[in-house]
């Protein structure tokens, strides 16, 4: 089974990642695979939109938003689970974003 974006996406929205990050509003990715069937790789962009206004990039890990426990925890059981191991990731870029839409990591 080949990555999409469109599985990502669904993956990264589950209730298991929100229930631990209430403040995440949705996940959105854009997944470039390298065109190998047998030996796929792929590089991730996610991007992470917040519902919390008050969180900022001077408070990021005090409101419980640690960006690196969410990628190599987090996404990394989700993609795990769904066949897909991280070693088969060669990046993973994140940013995320505001209510406002303002990027405050990445």
């Amino acid at each position: 089974m080949i990555l999409t974006t469109k599985l990502a996406d669904k993956l990264l929205n589950s209730e298991f990642i929100k229930k631990s990050y209430p403040m995440i509003d949705n996940i959105k990715t854009y997944v470039v695979w390298d065109g190998d069937e047998e030996n796929p790789l792929y590089t991730l962009f996610i991007g992470v939109n917040l519902n919390d206004p008050s969180i900022n990039s001077d408070n990021l890990y005090e409101k419980g938003l640690d960006p690196f426990y969410l990628i190599r925890n987090y996404v990394a059981i989700m993609l795990k689970m769904a066949g897909f191991n991280m070693r088969d990731i060669l990046q993973i870029d994140v940013l995320i974003r505001n209510p406002n839409g303002d990027a405050i990591y990445g």
